[in-house]
């Protein structure tokens, strides 16, 4: 690491760098990997701030988000393709603003870039309550250009995704 913040703990706190400073200078995957390492209790601690009921979802959640983090970074294609590591869908009812991503039984409902979508719209407000990313993103959807080869759906945005509350705007 060379960053200057690093620098400023090496020299000022011997050569130390507190938990909060060091998870700063790490990417998405690796802060991934450590959260998977967690102990329940804490993980789970972590979770609830974002309102995310378990570790398991949360991993989940960390793990799809950083794949695709990475293709959009490598400029992959992230439409019309399953995603490698969808995110967990959870159980009807534990978080009932995704509920209707357990509604879609085709493989693009399921794996498709839209449930990464709808994951950051969740989590989202939790770093940034005054965000309005999901209203963005719904508006861009509502603009996509519709042809033969490439349409909305293709990420696996449901028929009737922008009438669900998180995404009106």
């Amino acid at each position: 690491m060379d960053e200057q913040f690093v620098e400023h703990f090496r020299e000022a706190y011997d050569d130390r760098m507190s938990v909060r400073a060091l998870t700063g200078s790490l990417e998405l995957g690796h802060l991934s990997i450590l959260y998977r390492g967690m102990s329940q209790q804490d993980a789970e601690e972590i979770a609830l701030a974002f309102g995310v009921p378990t570790k398991r979802i949360m991993s989940s959640w960390l793990a799809s988000l950083n794949c695709v983090r990475n293709d959009a970074e490598n400029h992959s294609r992230l439409f019309n393709m399953k995603l490698q590591h969808a995110p967990t869908r959870p159980q009807a009812g534990l978080i009932p603003v995704l509920d209707h991503l357990k509604d879609d039984e085709t493989a693009k409902g399921v794996f498709g870039t839209y449930n990464a979508l709808a994951v950051i719209m969740y989590l989202l407000p939790a770093m940034d309550p005054y965000s309005d990313w999901a209203q963005q993103l719904a508006a861009l959807l509502r603009r996509f250009p519709t042809s033969h080869a490439l349409a909305v759906d293709s990420i696996g945005v449901p028929r009737d995704g922008e009438t669900f509350d998180p995404w009106r705007g």
